[in-house]
């Protein structure tokens, strides 16, 4: 079993990629025996097992990554491909029209659809746009994180993101004070839409307050800059702290210290609805109440331990933030039902269960599979 990823597992805005494809295939190597994945960075491919690199090659090109990833198919005898998308041209149908040659069983994850508001190059979205359309020639089966039937005509199972609860540990309850802590751990990419946030506690700030609001940010991100200048702006130094990029234990202490986490708020600007981000499931892992902004497909909308605002521009209402504390200050035993939901939801093992099955099937169709 291989994972394709063609971008770099290692690189600082990629943690949450590299945790989310590490614990998918902790569960393909629980049901398939060994699993590899692939990282691409400064011209070099490497090939990784249980997060370790085992083999590394020269690749200049798109073609020499495709053959490296062949090459590896072949030696190690893997007849089962889980491949993150990362937009069509004609070496990548080239690379499938391989696979499929190779009676390879292949399962290819749209990890955003839709996705043109994340391309930033006209050219690179118009050469993906036209060789798209071949891709249900070479591929049988396809996963999103949104409520498809099929995408591009490749028949979809709609997935959302999960997390490994081990690894999670239990959020510590705050003792309550004269503060209120907000919490966002991201990459800080433009569909977080923290400004949002920062917007909304510059109108709270204007008026008589009762309540302190501190805002924290974990990470660094293209946005970052942009958090500091508003905070500048509107002189919320006091109040908008920024950590940069914390991990283990010092995430742990920050969680801790913090009465509510904030997932994304921009979706509209990705022009999306729909979405499973994997840091709401690591909030909920953690037993931490949380906001966000979206249509979420592993929530209702309508739980207690979840305050849902808008999708849209407009600055967070910090008394519906403060009320939320409340209720969740009052209702007390909350942690115990968001690590239950996860348990029973959003654990990788449950939430990839479709895409073992698939390949279940075609291994009775060949087989010789045994990778």
């Amino acid at each position: 079993m291989i994972y394709v990823f063609l971008g770099d597992l290692f690189a600082d805005d990629c943690i949450g990629v590299r945790k989310k494809v590490f614990a998918q295939n902790r569960v393909f190597a629980k049901n398939f025996g060994q699993a590899y994945c692939t990282s691409y960075s400064g011209q070099m491919m490497y090939l990784l097992q249980d997060g370790k690199v085992i083999e590394k090659e020269v690749a200049i090109t798109k073609s020499d990554c495709n053959n490296w990833v062949l090459h590896w198919i072949g030696k190690y005898g893997i007849r089962r491909a889980y491949i993150r998308y990362m937009l069509s041209d004609k070496w990548f149908i080239k690379f499938l029209k391989e696979l499929k040659e190779r009676q390879i069983a292949v399962v290819l994850e749209f990890p955003t659809i839709p996705y043109e508001g994340e391309v930033s190059s006209k050219s690179v979205l118009e050469i993906d746009k036209h060789y798209r359309e071949e891709l249900a020639d070479y591929v049988e089966q396809c996963t999103t994180f949104d409520y498809m039937d099929s995408v591009f005509g490749i028949p979809c199972a709609a997935l959302v993101n999960g997390v490994d609860l081990s690894r999670h540990p239990v959020h510590k309850l705050r003792k309550p004070d004269d503060k209120i802590i907000l919490i966002a751990v991201a990459t800080m990419c433009k569909w977080h839409g923290y400004e949002r946030v920062i917007k909304g506690m510059a109108g709270y700030y204007q008026r008589q307050w009762d309540k302190k609001i501190i805002f924290r940010l974990a990470g660094e991100g293209p946005e970052t800059e942009k958090y500091r200048n508003l905070t500048e702006e509107y002189n919320l130094q006091e109040y908008v702290e920024f950590l940069g990029h914390i991990d283990k234990e010092d995430l742990d202490r920050q969680y801790d210290d913090a009465d509510i986490a904030v997932a994304s708020l921009g979706f509209y600007k990705a022009d999306t609805e729909y979405g499973s981000p994997i840091k709401t499931r690591e909030y909920c892992a953690r037993g931490i109440p949380f906001i966000y902004g979206y249509e979420d497909i592993g929530f209702t909308g309508k739980e207690e331990y979840a305050l849902k605002v808008t999708n849209d521009g407009t600055p967070i209402d910090m008394g519906e933030v403060i009320r939320f504390y409340h209720k969740m200050q009052e209702r007390g035993f909350y942690v115990e039902d968001m690590r239950d939901y996860v348990l029973t939801a959003c654990t990788w093992d449950n939430i990839l269960k479709p895409v073992v099955d698939f390949f279940i099937k075609k291994d009775k169709d060949s087989p010789s599979c045994v990778q």
